[in-house]
């Protein structure tokens, strides 16, 4: 709670002095320096949708995933909400953002990661430099939420969990259809088939319960098959992701005509960009630092550092989480934008694991924290100025 207040008051800081700067700061013929505050970029994006549907957004509205729009439109039929539709926005998605830490708290503990560590990732996903989107209105902090409880959901054998949390994590962003892999992965362990066992077993705490189950004459997993039930609870797991991003889609060839808009949109040069190479894309964004082009040079370190953590990640986290992380990574650098990277880079939660697993020493760990914090208070200042696209 103190790590999901600290992140509050700074992004509210951010935005004081955004609004301060731009109060006293006026050029010679008294132009106003342009701001923009909690509800700003994608956030009004979704406070139209949910006000007035994708027909009263535009076109441009449907790269927007229905599930956060929806919500709030839900819970803004509530009496008196109807005229705060962007107050419930941001309600809803602050108390997804505690709910993304309660979440990732009880993951690790799953993983058997110590107090220690736990304690570091609370404080790395709420001072991310990039976590400022959890106190706007994005669709972050429920994205995550999402992510977090099929990877929990996956890994205690909680089949259902799984695919209940991967069907909403497709309705909610285009990136959500990749939950499928990991699911995919941990479903797999444990079947009868060459080559699997290198996947590894579940989590100790997970073999532990089966054992107990086992030995109290109740049903496990230890030495025995999977029977067709639980194989069926596991393939309807890998399928939610895809089933609910395929909902959208499918409602939008039958209301627009045009059921891949959704991803389509997004390959426009303003936004994600038309595929490109990934070594092209970052040599061309570090040219940029050298020709004026400041904002788009600052994507790179970030990348350059996702890509080191992924290197680390494959040595100590499992495959699951490996190949999540790397497909967001992937889809990130094979656009030809690179705006708004870090944020979906932070989306792929296991780098927020690594941080806190490399950060053991408690003066390494001050020291990225505040590092952390600050460069929050610079990008969400940035943000507010219009001039970072978070």
């Amino acid at each position: 709670m103190l790590a999901w207040l600290a992140a509050r008051l700074v992004v509210l800081t951010a935005l004081a002095m955004t609004k301060f700067i731009a109060d006293n700061a006026r050029g010679d013929q008294g132009v106003r320096l342009q701001t923009t505050d909690l509800l700003g970029w994608d956030a009004g994006w979704y406070k139209t949708i949910a006000e007035a549907g994708y027909s009263g957004a535009g076109n441009e509205s449907r790269r927007f995933f229905p599930l956060l729009p929806a919500l709030v439109r839900v819970l803004s039929h509530l009496p008196g909400a109807g005229d705060h539709v962007g107050i419930v926005l941001l309600l809803v998605v602050n108390l997804c953002a505690l709910g993304f830490a309660l979440t990732l708290v009880r993951l690790a503990r799953v993983e058997g990661l110590g107090s220690d560590t736990t304690f570091r990732l609370i404080w790395f996903a709420a001072l991310a430099p990039p976590a400022f989107v959890l106190v706007m209105g994005y669709a972050e902090a429920l994205a995550g939420l999402l992510a977090v409880a099929v990877f929990l959901g996956a890994r205690s054998r909680r089949w259902e969990l799984a695919a209940a949390a991967a069907l909403l994590g497709g309705l909610c962003r285009p990136l959500g259809v990749l939950l499928a892999v990991p699911v995919a992965v941990e479903a797999a362990r444990g079947l009868p088939l060459p080559g699997l066992r290198r996947l590894g077993p579940p989590p100790q705490a997970v073999v532990g319960r089966a054992r107990r189950a086992t030995s109290a004459g109740g049903i496990g997993h230890i030495g025995g098959g999977i029977g067709g039930r639980d194989l069926l609870r596991r393939l309807m797991a890998v399928l939610a992701a895809p089933a609910g991003a395929a909902i959208y889609v499918i409602w939008s060839a039958r209301t627009y005509g045009d059921g891949l808009a959704p991803f389509t949109l997004q390959r426009d040069a303003a936004r994600h960009g038309s595929t490109g190479n990934p070594l092209s894309v970052l040599w061309h964004a570090a040219r940029g630092t050298f020709s004026g082009e400041l904002g788009t040079g600052l994507h790179v370190p970030w990348l350059l550092l996702a890509l080191l953590a992924l290197v680390v990640m494959a040595r100590q986290l499992p495959v699951s989480y490996v190949l999540w992380s790397a497909l967001v990574l992937a889809a990130v650098l094979t656009g030809s934008n690179l705006d708004s990277a870090e944020r979906y880079v932070y989306g792929a939660f296991p780098f927020l694991l690594v941080a806190a697993l490399v950060t053991a020493r408690r003066e390494v760990f001050t020291f990225a924290l505040v590092t952390s914090t600050a460069a929050m208070t610079l990008y969400a200042t940035l943000a507010f100025t219009l001039s970072y696209v978070p």
